[in-house]
This record gives structure tokens, sequence and C-alpha cells, in this order.
């Protein structure tokens, strides 16, 4: 049996096991605990190195206690983008994972409190064969943390109020909807397949369950939109050091971006992101307004988070003394 062939009866399984999913109530969107002044805080840092652009842009919004603080019980679920096993852009980098891991239990938290958690798309399953390759299996088994691949766990079945394209709604991972909280690594990249773009708000696909992924694409940008009511991001870490700007998710034409964005606001993070995407001339990007596109839109409208700049507050910071930075910031308000 081809691998292709084995990805595809994983994912059909999957699928059937979902049918009888219990239905339970949707959950609210927890409180974005990086604000200033009422507005959702987005550090923007320019940076070659990872670790001190992730802790740099942490800094800037407050440090990672915030996200964790008053964790009684449960986990710390941490969702990074592993739908295929190609390397960073295309995946979350390792090392990435790996420094908010170390983060979090430099923080406080037991190692049995963190988990790592995706599901890969339907060519590349099993997800543990997809951590393997792309590194941050590697990483659980270093730091001794949980990792979940959401395929062969339970699913629960949820239907958001305001998810009107998801009419009978939609199923995702039981481990998802019971984790206390949820960090985001998504990564900077084109889809060429639907949606336009990957950062934040799409991360939220590899938590869903493939019999609802296989309708995803007739009406992409409201569907991914809606599929983030169903869970909160305490966290977002948006590793931009590298970005595709055509193609993705798996392939693209890659550029050096240099950036790292972090908040908690998706809509407000994948605002900045965007920006920089167009800044950069992405394809399907470069000549559309950036509040304009239909997954940032939708997303705001029904209250994931904030399109209006007057309501996001932009944390730069230059760790490179590199020029173009300041071109980057300039351009990035004024999309906002």
């Amino acid at each position: 049996m081809s691998a292709r062939q084995v990805s595809r009866r994983i994912f059909q399984k999957a699928a059937m096991e979902a049918a009888n999913a219990p239905e339970v109530e949707c959950k609210p969107l927890r409180a974005n605990v990086y604000v200033e002044n009422q507005r959702s805080l987005v550090a923007l840092v320019r940076t070659d190195d990872r670790e001190r652009g992730i802790a740099e842009a942490l800094r800037l919004i407050g440090g990672i206690v915030p996200a964790i603080e008053n964790l009684e019980e449960g986990h710390v679920l941490v969702k990074p983008n592993c739908n295929s096993h190609d390397p960073f852009p295309a995946s979350t980098h390792p090392d990435t994972v790996k420094f908010v891991v170390k983060l979090l239990i430099e923080a406080g938290l037991q190692r049995e409190q963190i988990v790592i958690g995706d599901m890969s798309g339907p060519a590349w399953l099993p997800t543990e064969v997809t951590m393997k390759k792309n590194g941050i299996l590697d990483v659980a088994r270093e730091f001794g943390v949980g990792v979940v691949f959401f395929e062969i766990e339970e699913w629960v079945w949820v239907k958001p109020k305001e998810a009107s394209s998801w009419s009978e709604g939609f199923r995702i991972a039981k481990k998802v909807y019971d984790a206390s909280r949820i960090i985001s690594l998504p990564c900077l990249k084109t889809h060429q397949f639907g949606g336009i773009f990957t950062l934040s708000l799409k991360n939220s696909v590899g938590l869903m369950n493939p019999a609802d992924r296989t309708i995803l694409h007739k009406k992409p940008g409201y569907r991914i939109a809606e599929i983030n009511l169903a869970y909160t991001t305490d966290l977002i870490v948006l590793d931009g050091l590298e970005c595709f700007v055509s193609g993705g998710p798996a392939h693209g034409k890659q550029m050096t971006s240099g950036v790292v964005v972090a908040g908690s606001d998706r809509v407000a993070v994948d605002t900045v992101g965007v920006a920089i995407l167009k800044f950069h001339k992405a394809e399907g990007i470069a000549d559309v307004k950036v509040k304009d596109h239909e997954q940032l839109k939708r997303a705001a409208e029904i209250g994931v988070g904030r399109i209006d700049g007057n309501m996001i507050a932009l944390k730069p910071s230059n760790l490179t003394n590199d020029g173009k930075f300041d071109d980057i910031v300039t351009f990035v308000k004024h999309q906002l």
C-alpha cells in the first residue's frame, strides 16, 4: 500500500469514527489577556535569531505568564502547524516549539500539563510520521511532554451560534475542547488551495475532523473564520523568519521576512501577518486591501478578534538595525 493510500485510509477511518461524536456546548471565548488600554497587543519584531526574536516579542506584550496564569487544572495545548512534513515555513520550526515549551516549564508548568497536538493534512497522515519528519516529535520527547495526534483521539460536535456557514456544526478533537489554555504556533505563508493565506486563523483546521474538512474549501473564508469560535487562543507566536509568498501550504516561493509576531488576538495577529505578506507582494494578497480579505472580515464580525487599527496596539522592535524594518512597520501601520 502506498503512503498516499495509507493516509487516505487513516483520514476515512477518523471521519467514520466521529460519526457519533457527542454534541457538547460550545465554550465562550476566553478574554484576551494581552491588551493595552482595551486594545489588542501585537508585537512585531525584526530578528535573525529565532529565540531572541520570540523572547523580545513576548517581552513587548507582557511575557508568557499571562497566558497560563491562574491555571489550576487541566492541560495547556501547544498547537503547531504540522499540515505536512515539509520543513519550515511549511511547518512550524521545531526550534520554535522547543523554545516555547522551555518557557512554559520555566514559568512553572509541570511537564505533564503540556501537550503538543495537531493533525496533518489528508496527504500526510499519520501525524506521528509527520512530526517525526519535521522534528517536533523529538521536541516532545526531549522535554518529556505529552503529544497527541488528533486523528486517533476522541471527537466532540460543536455548534457555535455565529457559525452560519456550518449550519450543522462541526467536530473538533476532544483534547482541544478540554484544554485549559491553547498556544498557537502558526507559520507565515500563502495557501494556493483555499483561504489565500494560512496564519493563526487557519491553524484551526488541524483540530477539526476529516469529515468536516472535506467541505472546508467550498466557502473557505467564512468557514475558516467560524472554526475559531470553537476554541480560544491564549497566546500566538507566529514565526515569520521565512515565509511563502506564493504556493503553499507545503511548497511555495520562499522569502526571508525576518519577523516574529505575537499576541493573543487571532484577527489582529493575522491582520499584521497579512500586511507583511502584502509588503512582500505575496500572490493573491498584494493587490487586495488587508481588511477586505474574507477570512479576516468574517472573524472580526463574529467577535473572534479585532481588525480595526484603532483597536490594535502594535509594538515594533528591531533587533537587527535593519533599515528596511522601518519601511515594514510604516507599511503595516498604514494597512491597519
